[in-house]
């Protein structure tokens, strides 16, 4: 396998991530692990990873990771094992802005004013981006199945518990100007929305004056929209499928990735499919594509080309 035939097929798999990212995101992950043997049928295993998104013009993460496994059987004819891992992993995640949408409801004045309806558009509020700290563990156990010198076919079963730090990423109010929308002829207001509080009796900001002290506006209503400390708990069910191609050092593979909410709603699927190319004895590159089916906080929902390096000391 040459180096020109591994850019072709990165190149054609992020040609049909493109072809598909219209609606959904794309983003490409870099990835590197290392693994050392300890003992017989224990490893140790460390992993760094960054990873883009909104179609990879963002830089989503950045992960450390370690675990150890350890071999817990294996059948005499070597075909049947199963394995059991642990691992911890500290991640710096960035998040894209996000807005709030408000609406009017029955008990607004400028509902009963007869100006706009409930359900109307009120404002929003925009926050953002920032980064946040995450601390990840998991545990976990499979079994591996192999015929053949050609098949092998993977179960594997984790649970991973992730605590989120506190964010305060800055927040702006966008509400409707009651001072300059434009009042329409049938009694409605034409809404101009501005990021600021136009109450007098609540407000709290400054006035922004000229040198002659005339006011010529208001300074932005911002807050900070504490994102609280949090915990989520996830049950992680993964079947891999894999292919070792006679006379190539290439293994194909496929894998279904499904995650469910422990403490949380979560239902997340993780489809992926790619090639490992064997170096030598000790280095490894895998090349693959994955598509995942939902946006959470853990990754946005969509397409991605993924590129990891992995050797032996």
């Amino acid at each position: 396998m040459t180096q020109r035939t591994i850019i072709a097929v990165l190149v054609a798999m992020t040609a049909i991530s493109n072809a598909f990212a219209q609606s959904d995101d794309f983003g490409y992950e870099l990835a590197a692990e290392g693994e050392t043997k300890l003992a017989k049928g224990l490893k140790l295993a460390v992993e760094g990873t960054m990873r883009t998104q909104d179609d990879a013009k963002k830089i989503d993460r950045f992960t450390l990771g370690a675990a150890i496994s350890k071999r817990l059987y294996q059948s005499a004819d070597k075909k049947f094992s199963t394995k059991a891992s642990t691992g911890v992993e500290w991640l710096w995640t960035y998040r894209l802005s996000e807005t709030v949408m408000k609406y009017f409801d029955d008990n607004d004045d400028l509902v009963n004013y007869g100006f706009f309806e409930a359900g109307d558009i009120k404002g929003w509020n925009t926050t953002d981006n920032y980064w946040r700290n995450r601390l990840r563990a998991n545990a976990a156990i499979s079994a591996n199945y192999t015929p053949n010198k050609r098949w092998s076919f993977t179960l594997k079963e984790t649970v991973q518990h992730a605590h989120y730090y506190t964010a305060t990423p800055t927040r702006t109010k966008y509400r409707v100007d009651e001072y300059n929308s434009e009042l329409l002829d049938d009694g409605t207001i034409n809404p101009l929305y501005s990021p600021y509080t136009y109450d007098d009796n609540t407000y709290t900001g400054d006035d922004n004056t000229d040198s002659d002290g005339n006011v010529i506006g208001r300074t932005l209503n911002q807050d900070t929209d504490r994102k609280q400390r949090k915990d989520r708990t996830t049950l992680r069910s993964k079947v891999t499928v894999s292919y070792d191609i006679k006379g190539f050092p290439i293994d194909i593979f496929a894998s279904a990735d499904y995650g469910c909410g422990l403490n949380y709603t979560a239902n997340k699927w993780k489809f992926t499919a790619g090639y490992d190319y064997k170096i030598n004895k000790t280095n490894k590159i895998s090349l693959y594509y994955r598509y995942n089916t939902n946006d959470d906080d853990d990754e946005q929902n969509g397409h991605l080309v993924g590129l990891n390096y992995k050797f032996e000391f």
